[in-house]
């Protein structure tokens, strides 16, 4: 009965995670980017689209990926009877991210107003993604679904102010400024104050480790459109984004089951539970791998006839090798989810860095002699290796733990 139990509340928590996240990716994929395609010219919806890319890069490896920190390394406070540490480090690096942003936005020929309002844009998101840690630790589901439910309408609001005054600089600021306020009044950031324990050097070890990798990982996720651009310029940027983000909705699936499986697994203490984790992850992989890319095919076309028809001539040629980078990547996710907790971490920095070689090598190579499509099948092989690296280190860490 016990496990009836428990396997209950997994489905039960990957359905409430899959709600809020669900909301998020229609808020950005479905209501904003289509909706603005249609608004303004190729060159503006290319730098939103840049600077949305360099938005996830820096939170997912900052505040995002603080947050997996705290998961991981939970028990370790909990054993202690400490709290603290994280408000602290998540306050510190937001100086450091407003001197690397800043620039980079100057750089991209945003104005010095423009790009400081998107620099309060990213530390506003950086706090917004931290504070899901909060939920997920106390399986708080509902709470993702609601501060997400903050981010849509503050796109709405932020969509009918555009039309009206075409201030690209706030079609962001204003759903992270409804959602952080949210995140401050439901987790716990403010109550954790500015506390420094005792754990905060091996805390800040970890997210460096960490925020390395998912720094190359959220690199390879959204350096293509960096690399596309000076290759082949704003349409081809527009044209490639039209097809990744339709076939990204998959993430709709996989980010709300890796969320709650790295929860499950930094609450999880019997060693009969780590295996199981372990051989149900390893199990799994190749039947995610044939779903995810044969319902991304169709998916993806019917998406982009119906969102970014003026695009489709052009990209339908990208939507297989892209469905087969999706199913891939969606495996390579649920694997990173369990090996964060299994696996040192120095094995999966070894692994990006390896994988970010070969990215960079073939989609030079591919992208010169077969164009845009070249860079697709590119990142599909690069994709495939790093799926079987991560595969190789799951039946390490399970050989380890049996």
């Amino acid at each position: 009965m016990e496990f009836i139990k428990k396997y209950k509340n997994f489905f039960s928590d990957v359905i409430l995670n899959m709600i809020g996240f669900g909301i998020y990716i229609v808020a950005q994929q479905i209501f904003l980017l289509p909706i603005l395609a249609k608004l303004v010219n190729d060159d503006i919806y290319s730098n939103i689209v840049l600077y949305i890319s360099i938005l996830n890069v820096i939170c997912n490896t900052t505040g995002g990926e603080l947050g997996n920190v705290r998961l991981v390394r939970d028990s370790e406070y909990k054993n202690k009877n400490i709290i603290g540490d994280f408000a602290l480090l998540l306050v510190t690096i937001s100086p450091i991210i407003a001197i690397i942003v800043f620039p980079v936005l100057i750089y991209l020929n945003y104005t010095v107003w423009g790009s400081l309002i998107l620099v309060i844009t990213i530390l506003m998101a950086n706090v917004r993604l931290y504070s899901t840690c909060y939920y997920r630790l106390e399986q708080k589901y509902n709470k993702v679904i609601l501060q997400n439910v903050c981010y849509l309408a503050g796109i709405i609001i932020s969509l009918i102010l555009f039309y009206f005054y075409k201030n690209i600089y706030l079609l962001l600021f204003i759903p992270e400024f409804i959602s952080v306020i949210y995140a401050l009044k439901n987790s716990d950031l403010l109550k954790m104050k500015f506390a420094k324990t005792v754990e905060i050097i091996e805390t800040i070890k970890k997210f460096i480790k960490l925020g390395t990798v998912s720094l190359l990982t959220n690199l390879m996720n959204y350096f293509d459109k960096f690399l596309i651009y000076p290759m082949f310029g704003a349409t081809s940027v527009a044209v490639y984004y039209a097809v990744n983000s339709m076939s990204k909705i998959t993430s709709l699936i996989t980010t709300p089951i890796s969320n709650v499986i790295l929860s499950w697994v930094s609450n999880s203490k019997s060693q009969d539970s780590k295996l199981k984790i372990l051989k149900g992850t390893l199990l799994s992989n190749i039947p995610v791998i044939i779903i995810v890319t044969l319902l991304t095919i169709p998916f993806t076309y019917i998406a982009l006839r119906i969102l970014y028809s003026q695009y489709l001539t052009d990209a339908i040629k990208l939507i297989i090798p892209i469905a087969i980078t999706s199913g891939f990547g969606t495996a390579a996710t649920l694997v990173k989810s369990v090996l964060l907790k299994f696996s040192n971490t120095n094995k999966l920095l070894f692994a990006y860095i390896l994988y970010f070689c070969i990215f960079i090598g073939l989609g030079y190579f591919c992208s010169k002699s077969y164009g845009l499509t070249g860079f697709a099948i590119a990142n599909m092989i690069s994709k495939i290796i790093l799926w079987g690296l991560f595969i190789v280190l799951l039946l390490v860490s399970k050989k380890e733990e049996a």
